[in-house]
C-alpha cells in the first residue's frame, strides 16, 4: 500500500509541483486548497494521511498553525512537515516542542531535499486517531 501524503498550500503550482514529485516517487498525494478543505477531509478515516505537508499562511496569517495543533491532538502520532516561505521565523511557535513530530522547511525547496525530508519522516506507522 502507498503512503500517502496531504499538502495544503494556496498556490495551485506549489501544489502541482509537490504533487507530481511526490507521486512520481510512489506517494498517494491529497492536495487541499485550504486548511479548513483538508480538516473536512479528514472526517473520511481512508483519507487520513501518514504524513501533512502544511504551508503556514493559507486562509490566515496562521491557519497552517492552527491545523497543525488539531492534528496533533487528533492524529499524535501524524508526522507534519511545514514548507513556508517564512522559514525558522515559526520556531518560537515551537518553543519546547518534540522536532520528532515538527520539520520546518523554507521555500523553495530542491526536490531531492523534499524526497529526503519526507522519506525521513515516514519512518512511522500510519497515524491513529487519539481517543481522549
Amino acid at each position: 500500500m502507498r503512503q500517502r501524503i496531504a499538502h495544503v498550500d494556496d498556490d495551485p503550482d506549489i501544489r502541482d509541483t509537490v504533487r507530481r514529485i511526490l507521486n512520481t516517487h510512489g506517494y498517494e498525494v491529497d492536495s487541499y486548497q485550504t486548511t479548513k478543505d483538508f480538516i473536512n477531509a479528514l472526517s473520511e478515516p481512508s483519507v487520513v494521511p501518514d504524513l501533512a505537508i502544511l504551508d503556514v499562511m493559507v486562509e490566515s496569517m496562521d491557519a497552517g498553525l492552527t491545523t497543525y495543533v488539531e492534528l496533533h491532538n487528533r492524529f499524535p502520532k501524524m508526522q507534519v512537515i511545514f514548507l513556508t516561505s517564512l522559514g525558522d521565523m515559526i520556531l518560537p511557535y515551537f518553543e519546547n516542542k518534540s522536532e520528532e513530530w515538527i520539520c520546518i522547511i523554507e521555500k523553495p525547496i530542491e526536490p531531492s531535499d523534499l524526497l529526503s525530508i519526507v522519506r525521513d519522516r515516514l519512518g512511522t506507522t500510519k497515524p491513529e486517531l487519539s481517543v481522549s
